[in-house]
């Protein structure tokens, strides 16, 4: 047969594009999980968030974002949970290291017993402060400390039940802080609450829980916005939290802690608040039951009255 010099080279130009086609199709990006940590959606090929141990995947731009934004300790602990190694392994051993306590989000502790004996925290002196996975405790001593650090599952649910108690009644809305659905169905609460780092959330669904556990910051931030207006227009007091004799004016320097909304006179004095919270915010609560009158020990009942009425329409 004669030979043809251009459909050989037609040939062997289609057989390298097959070729070609199969190696691409072959390769793919390999991230240590399946599905994204924000929402919980199959990961997108390509879409990925490098770390020195390995690829995290993501389903959108958005949460690659958000999981950037992650520190190195909390990058190596999920890379470490989804491949099943041992956290002391390699360089998820070295990040995980590099005090992630002291850089998690946070709300002080508000209570005024210890996290583990239930005593007045100042039944032997200075309560003992110490953060322990992310968050913030305070203890009546160094054993208690040691004893809670040692089992934090022993111990902090003990602790989740009082916060939840305690902000529960001033919590500013009756919807889910993700998805705004409803948490009362035919006069039953079907909310599911939990507490993340001292604060009190309150969700429809384990999907916006997982939401909320990846950046409890965010939602945090949007429960305060909720709190802060409903409770500054009941506010019990009109001088300063720290320098009683100044008058707070039309123009105070306004804080939130642990949900409950605290007014001062001025930065310095903002500053003092932030160094004892809990001193501030009890006086605060004092103002809250003085002003009242129906036995509301902590301006709960009023607090959430203004909620209802400013958060829910």
């Amino acid at each position: 047969m004669p030979h043809h010099p251009m459909r050989a080279l037609f040939t062997a130009l289609i057989a390298a594009i097959a070729i070609s086609a199969a190696f691409a199709a072959s390769v793919s990006v390999d991230t240590v999980n399946k599905k994204c940590p924000i929402s919980d959606m199959p990961v997108k090929e390509g879409v990925v968030v490098s770390t020195d141990a390995g690829d995290i995947g993501v389903c959108c731009g958005s949460c690659q974002k958000k999981v950037a934004a992650w520190d190195d300790a909390k990058k190596a602990k999920f890379v470490a949970n989804a491949t099943g190694t041992k956290a002391d392994d390699g360089e998820a051993k070295k990040a995980a290291s590099k005090d992630s306590d002291a850089k998690a989000w946070t709300e002080p502790y508000l209570l005024n017993t210890c996290a583990a004996s239930g005593r007045p925290i100042d039944v032997k002196g200075t309560p003992t402060t110490k953060v322990i996975d992310g968050r913030e405790l305070k203890f009546c001593c160094g054993g208690c400390a040691a004893a809670v650090a040692k089992d934090p599952a022993k111990w902090l649910p003990k602790v989740d039940k009082a916060i939840t108690a305690r902000q529960l009644a001033i919590y500013p809305t009756q919807t889910c802080i993700v998805s705004g659905e409803p948490l009362m169905e035919d006069g039953k609460d079907t909310g599911v609450s939990m507490v993340i780092n001292n604060r009190l959330f309150r969700v429809c669904c384990k999907m916006c829980a997982r939401k909320v556990k990846a950046d409890p910051a965010k939602y945090a931030a949007k429960l305060d916005e909720m709190a802060m207006r409903a409770q500054a227009k009941a506010y019990p007091l009109k001088t300063c939290v720290v320098a009683s004799s100044n008058a707070l004016g039309d123009s105070p320097k306004q804080m939130m802690v642990g949900g409950r909304l605290v007014q001062t006179c001025c930065g310095g004095c903002a500053k003092k608040v932030m160094a004892d919270p809990a001193k501030y915010v009890a006086v605060v609560d004092a103002a809250w039951a003085k002003s009242s009158s129906d036995g509301d020990t902590d301006g709960a009942v009023k607090a959430k009255k203004a909620a209802k009425t400013d958060a829910d329409g």
